[in-house]
């Protein structure tokens, strides 16, 4: 069962009844961009599985694809996409297995692998772009031209902000 957003915010009513002082807007945006992140990676793996991929697949192929030479190491894509060492390995395999990639040894130090498009993954990343573009754009209809541009930047200041500031346990530091 997924609880909507709206059986949350009963709860979160709940909680401020209990707790006047809390800051009613902070919780309530905080699980609004939970759930709007769920909702989007729901509606982006289905998009994708319907393409034999995942997200996760989609962000390792399009990572190698926008490198000079498209290739890139295991790690250099598994901090790019923020995603674990091990589940990247996962990634690689099955993008491996659908002939879509290769591991090589790096040309510059051969005890090094990295991660090279096919001919085949090339063909196939060409012709779901434009697809991918109209999913991404169908995603973000509700808003007009200006408000898009708005959330571009309201979220991107958000993360910067997200990212500079620790990581710890206590969030006033």
């Amino acid at each position: 069962m997924t609880l909507t957003f709206a059986h949350y915010e009963r709860c979160i009513d709940t909680v401020r009844a209990r707790h006047p002082d809390m800051p009613q807007q902070a919780v309530v945006l905080m699980r609004l961009a939970h759930h709007v992140f769920r909702a989007l990676h729901e509606q982006l793996d289905g998009f994708f599985a319907a393409h034999d991929l995942s997200t996760s697949a989609w962000a390792v192929l399009i990572m190698i694809y926008s490198m000079p030479d498209r290739t890139i190491t295991p790690s250099e894509v598994s901090a790019a996409v923020v995603q674990s060492r091990t589940h990247m390995t996962r990634v690689a395999d099955d993008l491996v297995a659908a002939g879509l990639i290769e591991r090589a040894s790096d040309s510059s130090d051969r005890r090094r692998v990295v991660l090279r498009l096919t001919a085949q993954g090339v063909a196939r990343i060409e012709q779901l772009l434009p697809l991918t573009w109209t999913a991404y754009t169908a995603a973000l209809a509700a808003f007009s031209a200006d408000e898009t541009a708005q959330l571009e930047t309201l979220l991107r200041r958000w993360l910067a902000h997200l990212e500079q500031r620790p990581t710890s346990g206590d969030p006033q530091r």
